[in-house]
């Protein structure tokens, strides 16, 4: 209701109907502005993350600062009764409050904590990788349970830090790829694009994973490691594989969010990756001749020509899909 009031007004400042005094009145009546009410709620959900975050962290640091002052049992007293408060909060609060949601990511936190204290204080051997991973095995009701896209995506980055410390541990990814930079690289690109798709997917069904944020994160993650093998293509000469994997992202980056469902912010992240690819493989050409003022001009020109023409294509999407909305 808000974009459509927004989208109500700029057509009418747009076709002179409204005059400029009354522009501010008109958007405190449609609620455009924040008001007093937005803002106080604003500030009370940023707080109520900044306290819950700040408890489950100190938790980790007061242990670590007084490990030589606590016995074993101690420790575990204070975080497992900690995760237990914070699991007995959620479900005194009924799970769909904001507060309840706060409460079961730091208990998902203290888990972590909790994790990390067994293995120091029994010296299990366990590789680093390891403790990621069964933090986000351990952790995984809670968050089917929770219905919270936060704690997702810190399950995502719990996979993807683990995922990372086994390739650096064991030199192969469940033994069928060799250890190389790009082959890290191209494992990140594989799991973030397949958790984007899935994501994306279920946006349909659960309406609780609308939250773009995530998803743009998501496609950030995956676009800017399948642009990394790219450019390692160029100026390496790698595989050839991801030029072409990185040109059909491009085309269904395209197709689902300008043709199917317009999302700017994806769409100006393609085309950032294209402009980054088109000016490194030009000055690679260059720079095997002798790299003169003419060609450092005419890169720039590029440069220049390719963000003032993805800025005009973006701003006519922009205002075609405002169009359509009004």
């Amino acid at each position: 209701m808000e974009e459509s009031n927004r989208n109500i007004i700029i057509s009418l400042i747009e076709h002179k109907n409204l005059e400029e005094e009354k522009v501010d009145e008109a958007l405190k009546k449609l609620e455009i502005l924040p008001s007093s009410k937005s803002w106080y709620s604003f500030i009370e959900q940023l707080l109520l993350w900044f306290g819950g975050l700040a408890l489950a962290f100190s938790v980790m640091f007061f242990v670590a600062y007084n490990w030589l002052e606590f016995g074993r049992f101690a420790k575990f007293a204070l975080v497992e009764g900690l995760m237990a408060v914070s699991v007995g909060f959620y479900w005194y609060l009924g799970g769909e409050k904001l507060s309840a949601k706060v409460a079961l990511m730091v208990a998902s936190i203290l888990l972590g904590v909790l994790l990390a204290l067994v293995g120091q204080t029994y010296q299990t051997g366990a590789d680093p990788w390891q403790l990621f991973f069964y933090w986000a095995v351990l952790m995984l009701p809670w968050a089917v349970i929770g219905r919270f896209s936060a704690i997702w995506m810190v399950w995502i980055l719990l996979l993807n830090v683990a995922i990372l410390l086994y390739m650096e541990t064991f030199g192969r990814f469940f033994g069928f790829v060799l250890y190389e930079e790009s082959a890290v690289v191209w494992i990140f690109f594989l799991f973030n694009t397949m958790a984007w798709i899935i994501w994306d997917a279920l946006t349909v069904k659960f309406k609780w994973l609308e939250n773009f944020w995530a998803i743009r994160i998501l496609g950030f993650v995956s676009m800017t490691a399948i642009t990394g093998l790219v450019l390692n293509f160029i100026w390496n000469n790698s595989s050839i594989l991801a030029l072409a994997v990185w040109i059909l992202c491009l085309g269904a980056v395209y197709l689902v969010y300008r043709v199917r469902n317009v999302d700017l912010f994806m769409l100006a992240m393609a085309a950032l990756s294209f402009s980054i690819v088109l000016v490194n493989y030009l000055i690679n050409i260059i720079s095997w001749r002798h790299f003169e003022l003419g060609y450092i001009l005419f890169i720039g020109l590029v440069i220049i020509g390719l963000g003032a023409g993805f800025a005009s294509w973006l701003k006519s999407i922009q205002k075609e899909s405002e169009d359509a909305r009004a």
